[in-house]
């Protein structure tokens, strides 16, 4: 009676357990779920530090796309552009780990990022770039910065001209690259002989970067120069050596030490030394600098201020200790002991005006100027000017300094209108006339915004000579306002495709110096340098009133930048060029 019930129950638990057996072999043959963030994550990591970078990346790739939203994110950015580092592809890699910026970074993963970037644009040999991240890293606090170090003096071990050396010291001015390029520049310097260059680099590295490791070497090299032998005269120099105006005191600098290094004979004793101070471009620096080189370093004279509002206290204070200075500035200083060797507005006003009207017989003129001193001034002169030499002025149009769109002056003044068909319809949309018209048109600005003055008087059909300063000496002239520029006349009072004997050698001399190309600063630092030495050399000087007498009676010198002497009132006597654009350059047209 039992068994038919227990024998059936038995079959009951057999199906059941065949269902169950049925139903997990049904599982294990489905394939198995998708990999979650953290399994991908780990998968890439682990075939990372077995060097399988391909699959790593595929892995990390993966979890990106599939889990945006993921808390692995960052770091998985950070993994792929190890990855792309690795397999040498450095623009994705730079795209990656830009994207980290945005978030936190804890500072020893930010100094990995820095470190990446800087092999990603080393890869691209994007040297400057690389440079700047590999800086960066250096500059997070609290982590290892050697390696970093390192590799920033790799790449400038490979620069070895002194253009690149100084860009680089310039563009990383204050941070570890650009001490360690002035180093190099210093031991550039000292290859070349230039001795007291080389200490005063050492001396200012010293100053501006305490503390870096490559301070003993620079230590070592200064010990390695000998002092200089006494020198007969010293010669004072005051320029903006630091701050926003250094590159321009630089360049007046480098053409003073060429004019005092020509000619020199090694190992005699030299006639002149330089004693340098920087003035900082403040008037009490400069006022104090001339104190000290009048009292402490016993000068025959002094070269510079550079600056107009560094100059005036200088003068005065020059003036006081009764010793020669030959100032940069275009601002007028009285005193018998003051020279201004610098281009003067009125001189340029008068070679220019003179030039306009007798060689190029131009009658009518307009001035358009900027809202500045300098425009104001200028344009006064100019008014004042050409009556005197027959002109007429027509009028005058002034515009604001930040301004780049000139059409309501332009407009206004010549009475443009744009051009019709007989039948009163407009001919086209670029065509005008104009109701009123003159031969010159005078605009005293720099060659950037002059060059988009000409350019937009040229698409209103505005045709007139243009006439400028010597700021319109640049670049910018031919580049910018391209053939609208043909034929306008400036003046400066140095050019360096001057093909005179003079001035291609003193080009020829900087090039081999300093593997770049004068401009005026340097012939007029140049220049003021030469005429004192010629004078010293010429003449047996003992004392700086002696030299001052001397300085007032020479006219005959020859200089790259026009100069020949100066007048009794200090005013320097310069000839000025008259520069003309024809066919897209820059040539020359008198004298």
């Amino acid at each position: 009676m039992l068994l038919q019930p227990i024998t059936q129950r038995s079959r009951g638990w057999k199906l059941i357990l065949l269902f169950i057996f049925l139903i997990h072999s049904l599982v294990l043959a489905q394939p198995p779920s998708s990999p979650d963030d953290t399994f991908l994550f780990r998968e890439g990591e682990i075939l990372l530090s077995k060097g399988d970078t391909e699959r790593a990346l595929w892995r990390f790739k993966k979890l990106i796309t599939d889990f945006p939203k993921s808390p692995l994110i960052n770091e998985t950015k950070f993994r792929m552009g190890i990855c792309y580092t690795q397999l040498k592809k450095p623009k994705d890699a730079i795209r990656i780990l830009n994207e980290l910026f945005p978030t936190f970074l804890a500072p020893a993963r930010m100094v990995q990022v820095f470190t990446l970037l800087g092999e990603n644009y080393f890869e691209l040999k994007d040297y400057t770039n690389a440079l700047y991240w590999y800086g960066k890293g250096i500059l997070v606090p609290g982590q290892p910065h050697e390696e970093l170090k390192k590799k920033i003096k790799f790449i400038i071990d490979f620069y070895d001209s002194e253009e690149e050396l100084n860009s680089i010291e310039s563009l990383y001015r204050g941070v570890y690259a650009g001490g360690y390029a002035k180093l190099k520049l210093a031991q550039l310097a000292k290859r070349k002989g230039h001795d007291a260059l080389a200490k005063k680099m050492l001396i200012d590295l010293e100053r501006e970067y305490r503390g870096v490791d490559y301070g003993i070497f620079a230590k070592e090299l200064s010990e390695s120069i000998p002092p200089p032998p006494k020198a007969r005269y010293t010669l004072g120099v005051i320029l903006p050596l630091s701050g926003v105006h250094q590159p321009f005191g630089d360049k007046v600098l480098q053409g003073i030490q060429l004019a005092i290094r020509e000619f020199e004979s090694p190992g005699k004793i030299p006639l002149i030394s330089l004693s340098i101070r920087d003035s900082k471009g403040n008037p009490l620096e400069a006022e104090k600098a001339v104190e000290e080189l009048a009292t402490k370093e016993k000068a025959i004279a002094i070269i510079g201020p550079l600056l107009s509002h560094t100059s005036e206290r200088a003068a005065q204070k020059a003036q006081q200790m009764k010793i020669p200075l030959l100032t940069f500035s275009q601002k007028e200083a009285k005193g018998d002991f003051i020279f201004q060797n610098s281009i003067s507005l009125s001189d340029q006003i008068q070679t220019l005006v003179e030039f306009a009207t007798k060689e190029l017989g131009l009658k009518t003129f307009a001035v358009f100027y900027p809202n500045s001193p300098y425009g104001l001034h200028f344009k006064n002169l100019f008014v004042q000017e050409i009556p005197r030499k027959g002109g007429k002025i027509s009028g005058m149009v002034v515009y604001q300094e930040d301004q780049t769109d000139f059409s309501q002056e332009i407009k206004g003044f010549f009475k443009i209108e744009p051009l019709l068909e007989s039948d009163g319809k407009r001919k086209k949309e670029t065509e005008f006339k104009s109701l009123h018209s003159v031969d010159g048109v005078f605009i005293p600005d720099t060659h950037d915004r002059v060059a988009i003055i000409i350019a937009q008087m040229a698409f209103y059909d505005v045709k007139v000579t243009f006439l400028g300063s010597n700021a319109w000496h640049g670049s910018s002239l031919t580049s910018v306002a391209g053939k609208a520029a043909e034929g306008a006349i400036f003046v400066d009072a140095f050019f360096k495709r001057d093909p005179s004997p003079l001035v291609a050698q003193f080009v020829q001399e900087f090039r081999k110096n300093y593997q770049r190309d004068p401009e005026i600063l340097e012939a007029l630092g140049y220049d003021g340098a030469k005429f004192l030495k010629d004078i010293l050399q010429s003449k047996a000087i003992s004392s700086p009133l002696e030299l001052k007498e001397e300085l007032r009676q020479a006219q005959n010198f020859q200089g790259v930048s026009g100069l020949k002497g100066f007048e009794e009132n200090g005013k320097a006597i310069r000839t000025l060029t008259i520069l003309k654009v024809n066919k897209g350059q820059i040539e020359k047209v008198s004298p």
